[in-house]
């Protein structure tokens, strides 16, 4: 485990984060300068269910777990720390990561959106782009359907680290979202690395180390995308 350097600031003003994530890690290895920055935020983490008998997958063994339950321990465990780092707080739905079974549909995981985010009143909605990955595409799926029932006005969207390196999957995903009806408006010059801050940076880092299975899984393979910007959008109905 890293001790961080740094502690994170104390909560902003501003109304606070609700960060949905799809993994236990993709909020911190997408937006943890933007959390730093924004102490107090909630992170929901989407796929986040233990399946009720042991399975083994080639992902689980990567990262050094003997199956689904230890390493569903582990990871819960290594995102309580990632995120103490940012000064974030966890909530965790029980829907299972696609490595261990079927996704669930869209009506459902918007439905528990939808509940979870009403719960947070006054909070601002923060989600992934959803590209790539098909589990980060179905929680994409489904904010895209929050939005489009008029259930949120607006939400703020991250690229998906990882995932966003995929050849044209950004450009993509943002061209599909205008033929949906919505419209994309960057906004690196508000949430770019300098207007974050220096703090916020070192802060991410630590998050970053914090999930040491998951980097030992990408072995040789790290993940080089994981040192670029944090990137954000403003997503609304036209």
């Amino acid at each position: 485990m890293r001790i961080p350097s740094l502690k994170p600031e104390k909560p902003c003003a501003s109304p606070p984060l609700f960060v949905v994530s799809p993994h236990l890690d993709d909020a911190v290895f997408s937006c943890a300068a933007l959390l730093a920055a924004h102490a107090g935020a909630r992170v929901c983490t989407v796929f986040a269910g233990t399946p009720a008998d042991k399975r083994r997958t080639p992902w689980d063994r990567a990262a050094g777990y003997d199956d689904s339950t230890q390493a569903m321990r582990g990871r819960w465990r290594e995102d309580d720390r990632a995120l103490e780092c940012c000064g974030a707080q966890p909530l965790r739905l029980d829907f299972l990561d696609g490595q261990y079974g079927p996704l669930p549909d869209v009506d459902a995981l918007t439905e528990a959106l939808n509940v979870e985010f009403g719960l947070a009143r006054g909070s601002t909605l923060v989600v992934p782009l959803g590209v790539h990955h098909p589990d980060h595409v179905r929680v994409g799926e489904a904010w895209v359907a929050l939005l489009r029932a008029g259930l949120v006005a607006s939400c703020i969207v991250y690229e998906d680290a990882i995932h966003r390196a995929a050849p044209g999957a950004v450009a993509k995903r943002l061209a599909a979202l205008g033929a949906a009806g919505l419209h994309a408006t960057s906004l690196d010059d508000t949430w770019s690395p300098e207007r974050l801050g220096a703090r916020a940076q070192a802060l991410r880092l630590d998050g970053i180390g914090a999930y040491e299975s998951q980097l030992r899984a990408f072995g040789a393979g790290f993940p080089a995308d994981l040192a670029r910007p944090e990137r954000y959008w403003r997503v609304a109905r036209t």
